[in-house]
């Protein structure tokens, strides 16, 4: 009964969901956005939890910009949640960044208690990774997606002393893709 509540549900938000527009790509300073996601969640929490943000002033990423702050705000989100949740409420959420080539690369970390066993089976599909009570399982799907459709990755690189996500955003979606069939 469960799950075909949750099949019932699902096709209902298809049905019903405007579908994410196109990526509208354009090169950009990170740093200045990511301050935009700290302080839309207002972090940092004083006593509570350190917001630490360390990318170059000079660093750019070729992305949707609104697109880019959906995905780090749902990182983040995940990450207060993650360190609310632990029994001091305390920790720190850092966010870095570097320039490979032709790819930027975004990790969040924070020092939670990680993503669990049963959260991780299922981590970016809509309805099926909800770590909290309330959650709706949608927001690392619909962080996932957005990434997809820059041709880039998100996955989770660590979970050991809290959970690092990794965000991979090609300059020209064509040469991910080229990559790709290269190297298959």
């Amino acid at each position: 009964s469960l799950d075909r509540a949750i099949r019932l549900c699902a096709r209902t938000l298809d049905f019903g969901q405007a579908q994410e527009t196109s990526p509208k790509r354009k090169p950009f300073e990170l740093a200045p956005l990511v301050a935009e996601v700290g302080e839309g969640l207002g972090l940092p929490q004083p006593e509570r939890i350190e917001w630490i943000s360390d990318i170059p002033a000079e660093l750019k990423v070729d992305a949707d910009r609104d697109q880019l702050f959906r995905v780090l705000s749902n990182l983040c989100r995940n990450a207060v949640q993650a360190l609310e949740s632990d029994a001091d409420g305390m920790g720190e959420i850092v966010i870095t960044a570097r320039r490979e080539g032709s790819v930027t690369l975004i990790d969040v970390r924070d020092t939670g208690p990680g993503v669990s066993e049963r959260a991780r089976a299922h981590l970016f599909q809509a309805f099926q990774s909800v770590a909290r009570k309330g959650g709706t399982g949608l927001g690392l799907a619909i962080a996932a997606e957005l990434v997809s459709a820059h041709g880039g990755e998100i996955m989770l690189v660590s979970n050991e002393g809290g959970a690092t996500f990794r965000v991979i955003i090609p300059d020209v979606v064509v040469e991910l893709q080229r990559a790709r069939r290269r190297s298959a």
